[in-house]
């Protein structure tokens, strides 16, 4: 707790708007640039607050950040709370309905994860990454079979006779 108090002096905190990209409504989120910091970011449920260490994330590719970012937002979701796969699986369904998370990108997000080890709550990598890529074929496959919407057309260029005045 105190490397977050330590954060909450060191940055300012921002609430996430909901049209923002990345949002994390109803979040707090607290930028830190904490050089002797080891995690990228995590979320405090009691407060309702995600922790970002900018001086680790600037490591990594967009792809990566928005992933931590989208991963420690799916925490705040009670129906995902501290289930690292259910977060997992959110951070990636989110990124592929987003389009900021393709193929490569899913690489760079498990070469940043293997970064850290199995521990009680965080399964080994392999398990964690083939979870990932399951989550975002499944995206892949709502995305695929969405009905095209049909376009719209321009009233003020369709004839007059054509148009329904009903």
């Amino acid at each position: 707790m105190a490397i977050a108090a330590s954060a909450l002096v060191l940055a300012s905190a921002l609430t996430a708007q909901a049209d923002e990209p990345g949002a994390c409504p109803g979040v707090d989120l607290v930028e830190t640039n904490l050089t002797k910091g080891t995690s990228s970011g995590y979320y405090i449920p009691g407060l309702k607050l995600i922790i970002l260490n900018r001086a680790i994330l600037a490591n990594y590719a967009p792809s990566v950040q928005h992933f931590i970012l989208a991963h420690e937002c799916a925490h705040a979701d009670p129906a995902v709370g501290e289930d690292e796969m259910d977060a997992d699986c959110t951070a990636s369904k989110r990124g592929i309905t987003e389009g900021w998370l393709g193929a490569q990108d899913l690489i760079k997000v498990c070469v940043h994860l293997a970064r850290f080890p199995a521990d009680a709550t965080h399964p080994p990598i392999q398990v964690r990454c083939a979870n990932i890529r399951r989550c975002a074929r499944e995206a892949e496959f709502e995305i695929a079979r969405k009905p095209a919407l049909p376009p719209e057309r321009d009233i003020a260029r369709t004839p007059l006779m054509a148009r329904n005045f009903e």
